[in-house]
Formats: structure tokens, sequence, C-alpha cells
């Protein structure tokens, strides 16, 4: 059987650089920008008080060149900026969380446990992509007749309803028509006096014919 040394040394000769499986993570992680990712690599027994790290690669094969984030014994959680790192001793898996992701943050990183001074680091490379962020803003859709339809590969967006871009006012009441009341409408401005003037006229009118006929009737 060959040992853990055995297995190291014949990964080595074979070029797989990914901390000789001491250390393993996903080897692509993908985020938005704007939005955050989180990076979870996990370790062997034996490493838990160790420090934990996410740094950028150097120059030599599975080293760092700056360490973004590290943890220490005393400190298993540690918060740098938009970075911050989490060491779970008991799952042993350690988590590093990158927020406000932009366009300088995609590259290579390295995760991994800082073994001492005078030993190599055990690690994994990690590839991180940044896409664009999708708009908060859809464009305003063409008019179309017949149902919405989901096409392909949509994700989690929908077609929303359309809706008229006219001003909302408050819905109006409709008046209730009131019955006519049993009074006739009356005339309205200089009008209004008209039908007694005219019975005034009238009655005139009668008392001068019988006058007339009065005098007719007696100087017969």
């Amino acid at each position: 059987m060959t040992g853990h040394g055995g297995q190291c040394k014949t990964a080595l000769r074979a070029g797989e650089a990914r901390g000789c499986w001491a250390v393993r993570g996903p080897r692509t992680v993908r985020g938005f920008l704007g939005g955050s990712l989180s990076v979870s690599c996990t370790y062997r027994h034996g490493h838990e008080m160790k420090p934990k790290f996410w740094c950028t690669p150097g120059a030599l094969l599975s080293t760092c060149d700056t360490d973004i984030v590290i943890t220490s014994a005393g400190h298993p959680v540690v918060r740098r900026h938009r970075f911050s790192i989490q060491d779970n001793r008991t799952e042993r898996v350690f988590t590093v969380t990158v927020e406000g992701l932009v366009e300088g943050d995609a590259g290579t990183y390295i995760c991994g446990v800082r073994t001492g001074v005078l030993q190599r680091d055990v690690s994994a490379e990690v590839e991180v992509i940044v896409s664009p962020g999708q708009s908060l803003h859809a464009p305003s859709p063409a008019r179309h007749q017949g149902p919405l339809h989901r096409g392909a590969g949509a994700g989690l967006q929908e077609e929303m309803p359309r809706h008229s871009h006219q001003p909302i006012f408050p819905p109006t009441t409709p008046q209730t028509p009131t019955a006519a009341t049993d009074s006739p409408l009356q005339p309205h401005g200089p009008f209004r006096h008209f039908p007694v003037l005219a019975g005034l006229q009238l009655l005139a009118l009668l008392a001068m014919s019988g006058a007339v006929l009065w005098v007719t009737l007696r100087g017969g």
C-alpha cells in the first residue's frame, strides 16, 4: 500500500499542484458584479489549529504573494474590508466570502493551511470568474397579442404584466341619479317673472273689454 507521502510524491511528479489532497477546494467559482461569492475549502485532520488563508499566488508553485485574509489559533473568524474567512474546526472546512465584487477580483487565488515557517503550505488553487451583473431596470417590452411565454434559459426572470405609463388617478365614484321632484322646473334669470306679468296683462285686457261692453250696453 502506498502511504500519504508516496501519494504526495506521485501527485507532484504528475504535476498536480492542488496541495497534494491535504486541502481541497473548488476549481472554479463564479460571481456577479456588485454581488458576493463564497469559497469553501476542506483540510485533513491535524490542521485544525493552524492558520487558514486566502491569498494571491506568488512566483513559486503553491506560494502566496499577498495574504488577503488569514485566521489564527485564537481567531477562527477574521474580516478584512470586503473579505472574510471562517474556520469550522469541527467539520475541518473554512469558508472565504468576498462581497461587493468588482472586475479586479477575477483571477487565480489560493486557499490553504499555513503549516509552518520551514514547511511548505498545503493549498489549492481556485479560479474566480466575475460576470456582469443583471440590470435592475428591464427594457420596456414590445406590445404583442396573445399569452406570455417564458423562454428557455430565462432563469429566475419572468415577463411582467405590461402597464400603461399613464398617470394613475384615484377611481371616481359615479354620481347616483336622483329622483325628480314633483315640483316643475323653475325658469332662471329675468324670465322667471314672465308668467306673472302675462297674467296681469290678461286681467287688464279683460277688464278693459268688460268696461267697453258695459258702456256699449248702457248707450243702447
